[in-house]
């Protein structure tokens, strides 16, 4: 993932003016578009991440290609050739990425709410010889025709959109311009971000297909791998750029988790793991039931169901995995952390990651067992078939006894369902694991760091376990999942997912 820190260029910029209300194209702004439009174009030079320099005659109310132009040409051109396949830039400005699609192999559509981008776009595509088609639209908060307008009515292999990313302040008493503000104010209610999100759903992104946002840091309330996971979406940001204020953008690429894997549900089932290793079903397969009447868990453990359960496995490999099971058992967990949290809107304070493989919500004063996680593979001459199982107690009153009493996700919240649950963690583990074409795996590093994090707040949560009757401290995890403890003597002791640590009360 490319990582870099820079003082940026953009910001202020000058010739603004003073608007009070949200911006709306009306007879007073119409005007101030015109003064705007009495400024001279201004020759901006753009180096493309290939090489090649491109020189632009920008209007005055087009957005110019900055650091974040910079940064998803860089991500595009990371996904590798188009072969021909259609591409859609949203919010063109000046058309420099949809070029570089193009010379990347794309087959291009491009479209600006900005008539002026617009015909900066078709002016720079005729110049480079660039079969570019150009709509003027795009989304917006308010409905303006049918999305053919924009879109040509065709769906895409590739979308990409540098969102605009400050978020509208009623407090704001500066914007850049009724038309130049698309290129960096987002004055929809609900985000612009969540509104594409939709429309890829549903209208301009194939199957198949990724989606390329710019966002950032500095809108702390978008939260957008959060609101991809409510959408049904598999996110990963693929790159990143920070600045020396703090403020970071990242290129999130998005997509539909597991398009090719068949989604299964029974409504009563013997073992969801075992069902899959005994399939032939595509990695990304899954199948959910509501009720096992032969669960297993670890070391081969009954599980037991609740009055309302949610059992679920996944196939993730066919072949040799990239992670041990005991790494990808506590990777899956902290999957099923953010799902539930991307449902309930919050609460993190109330779960806990306890390796190696549970889940623990906090009720009445206690810290409960709510999920347990399991990885199984069976090798059949060269494949290697790696099925992830979950069960989720959802709600029931029965408490059996072992290292944590039994807990209800429904006391967190009642309005959690079956499907959500499915459509969610799908999109969550699809975000980690799903080997998907054109856009790199994070780094096992990445992951692991995240993982260190997340136990070592349940070690200063539930305090110090004891360890064969001794009291031990967290050290660390490392890549195979395995565990390194600190003992009372300051010996370092590893013990993997046969072992089990003993937790007290909190005190």
């Amino acid at each position: 993932m490319l990582a870099m820190i820079m003082n940026k260029s953009f910001g202020t910029i000058p010739n603004m003016f003073t608007m009070a209300e949200p911006p709306i194209f009306d007879i007073d702004n119409i005007e101030n578009e015109i003064l705007m439009l009495s400024r001279n174009s201004t020759l901006h030079e753009w180096k493309s991440p290939t090489g090649e320099v491109f020189q632009i005659e920008v209007p005055p109310t087009v957005y110019p290609p900055r650091e974040d132009t910079d940064l998803m040409a860089k991500a595009i051109v990371k996904l590798g050739p188009g072969k021909g396949r259609k591409c859609l830039e949203i919010g063109c400005g000046t058309g420099v990425l949809s070029i570089l699609a193009s010379r990347q192999g794309w087959k291009v559509t491009a479209c600006d709410i900005n008539p002026f981008a617009v015909a900066c776009t078709k002016g720079i595509a005729e110049e480079n010889f660039s079969d570019i088609v150009v709509h003027e639209g795009g989304p917006s908060p308010k409905i303006d025709g049918d999305i053919s307008q924009w879109t040509g009515g065709s769906k895409f292999e590739l979308v990409f959109w540098n969102l605009p990313y400050l978020k509208y302040d009623q407090s704001m008493t500066e914007t850049l311009g009724p038309l130049e503000e698309a290129a960096l104010l987002d004055t929809d209610t609900n985000s612009l971000f969540e509104r594409a999100l939709n429309l890829i759903k549903n209208d301009i992104m194939t199957d198949s297909g990724i989606a390329l946002f710019v966002v950032s840091t500095q809108n702390s309330n978008l939260q957008p791998k959060q609101k991809c996971l409510t959408h049904g979406f598999a996110s990963r940001t693929i790159s990143k750029l920070s600045f020396e204020d703090g403020e970071e953008l990242q290129v999130i690429a998005v997509w539909k988790p597991f398009y090719n894997g068949k989604k299964i549900y029974l409504e009563q089932l013997h073992s969801t793991n075992t069902e899959l290793l005994d399939s032939n079903y595509k990695i990304g397969s899954s199948i959910c039931t509501p009720k096992q009447t032969a669960g297993h868990g670890r070391r081969g453990r009954n599980w037991i169901d609740a009055k309302k359960s949610f059992a679920g496995s996944w196939k993730l490999f066919d072949s040799l995995p990239p992670f041990e099971s005991g790494f990808i058992q506590i990777l899956a967990g902290i999957c099923v952390k953010q799902s539930i949290l991307a449902l309930l809107g919050g609460n993190e304070e109330k779960i806990l990651i306890k390796w190696p493989n549970d889940l623990l919500i906090f009720d009445s004063s206690k810290w409960k067992k709510v999920c347990g996680i399991l990885v199984e593979a069976r090798t059949s001459g060269d494949n290697t078939s790696v099925v992830l199982g979950i069960g989720i107690n959802l709600s029931g009153s029965e408490n059996h006894n072992q290292d944590f009493e039994m807990g209800f996700l429904d006391y967190l919240s009642k309005d959690v369902s079956f499907e959500d649950l499915r459509e969610v963690i799908d999109a969550s583990l699809a975000s980690c694991f799903e080997q998907k074409e054109m856009i790199l795996s994070n780094p096992a590093e990445e992951f692991l760091e995240q993982i260190n994090i997340e136990i070592k707040n349940t070690f200063s949560v539930l305090k110090e376990p004891l360890y064969r009757n001794k009291q031990v401290t967290f050290k660390s995890i490392l890549n195979d999942g395995t565990m390194e403890i600190i003992s009372e003597n300051g010996e370092i002791i590893i013990i993997d997912d046969g072992e089990s640590l003993e937790w007290g009360k909190i005190s």
